[in-house]
């Protein structure tokens, strides 16, 4: 049995959107006790849940018991994501119209997707960029529209605003090793909520990237990503069966279907967590609103078909099934059952065991005996 941490049961708990009676109960209790703030802070901020613990602790009344030092981070650094994802989504609508009008198909992923369908409130969940879905065959024309656009490839200084522009050219090599055009970017400018000197500074160059001027003109790049594909050597059909039509953004929306969804996140999450040491908690949030609002939708036999197809089986079962597990998710047992890795095969290449001690780092050693 592995025993969390009052600060990692804080973090898994608020990594969500939708919680359980139990979970508050649990939560109140937890917050009334000394905890390291510090700690979940900054776990917080590699997860991306900042957003997501100001809103839970700011629902519950907690927000008093947090130390001065890191209710100002956590609320800075909400106020600043919350500004970029209005931008992102006022800059969305130009960008689908003018694929619409080149006849280019797409489909929304990830984060406007997830944000915009699953979510109480969209801008609870952070967007480091935008993620749009259009086909391999129309790269270098949605290079080209994205560029009419005003949408520059570049890197942009946040010590100081400056923008340095790079050029990228697109040929049959350019997805050999990669699943996405290169980044596009606009620099959009607002007033600062904050002044310069109140915004930490590692908040500015690694998370909400932001340059504040002398006249508190907050300067902020909004990514553009578009994909060809979720990951090199998947088949497109995969990529786009099941795409659906939502309403947002006082338009019609195609988007990912849940069936895809659940098992694009599951994949990731396991992936990304074991592959790059990277922590995955939005992931799993993500996933979790996904399944409370759309369980009875999702076509599991798609998924186990997936799983086996691209050998994702160890994935899909660990991350769903503690899904189950933490959140009382119904996923159906006889799934679960079809997918679960065979102790007596041989391991498939990327089974690592469990998701949870390595999403939110815990070093455990399991006690083991002999047969």
């Amino acid at each position: 049995m592995l025993r969390l941490s009052a600060e990692d049961s804080i973090l898994l708990m608020t990594c969500r959107a939708y919680l359980r009676p139990e979970d508050d109960d649990r939560l109140r209790r937890l917050c009334g006790q000394p905890v390291n703030w510090a700690y979940i802070v900054w776990r917080a901020e590699n997860n991306r849940t900042v957003p997501l613990v100001e809103y839970h602790l700011r629902r519950l009344g907690l927000l008093a018991s947090l130390p001065a030092e890191a209710l100002h981070y956590i609320q800075c650094w909400t106020a600043l994501s919350k500004i970029r994802s209005v931008l992102e989504f006022r800059n969305l609508p130009e960008i689908l119209d003018a694929l619409d009008r080149e006849g280019i198909s797409w489909f929304l992923v990830k984060g406007p997707d997830l944000s915009l369908l699953y979510y109480p409130d969209p801008l609870l969940r952070p967007m480091t960029d935008l993620d749009i879905m259009v086909n391999p065959a129309d790269a270098q024309r949605v290079q080209r529209v994205m560029l009419d656009l005003g949408y520059r490839h570049g890197i942009f200084d946040p010590s100081n605003g400056d923008w340095h522009p790079e050029r990228k050219e697109l040929d049959e090599r350019s997805f050999r090793d990669t699943y996405s055009l290169p980044v596009f970017v606009r620099i959009e400018s607002v007033e600062s909520p904050f002044p310069a000197a109140a915004v930490p500074r590692q908040l500015r160059y690694r998370h909400v990237k932001g340059y504040i001027d002398g006249a508190q003109k907050l300067h902020m790049p909004i990514f553009i990503d578009m994909h060809v594909n979720l990951s090199v050597g998947m088949d497109v059909q995969d990529i786009w069966s099941g795409v659906g039509l939502a309403k947002g953004l006082g338009r019609i929306l195609r988007v990912q279907s849940v069936t895809g969804a659940v098992w694009f996140l599951s994949a990731r999450l396991y992936h990304e967590a074991f592959l790059y040491n990277s922590l995955r908690l939005l992931m799993f949030g993500d996933l979790h609103a996904v399944l409370h609002k759309e369980l009875a939708n999702v076509n599991w036999a798609e998924v186990a078909a997936i799983a086996y197809k691209y050998e994702m089986r160890p994935a899909i079962y660990f991350v769903l099934e503690q899904m189950r597990r933490i959140c009382g998710i119904d996923i159906p047992p006889a799934f679960l059952d079809l997918i679960r890795p065979d102790q007596g095969e041989v391991p498939l290449q990327h089974d690592w065991g469990d998701i949870l001690p390595k999403l939110l780092s815990v070093p455990n050693v399991t006690e083991l005996e002999l047969a």
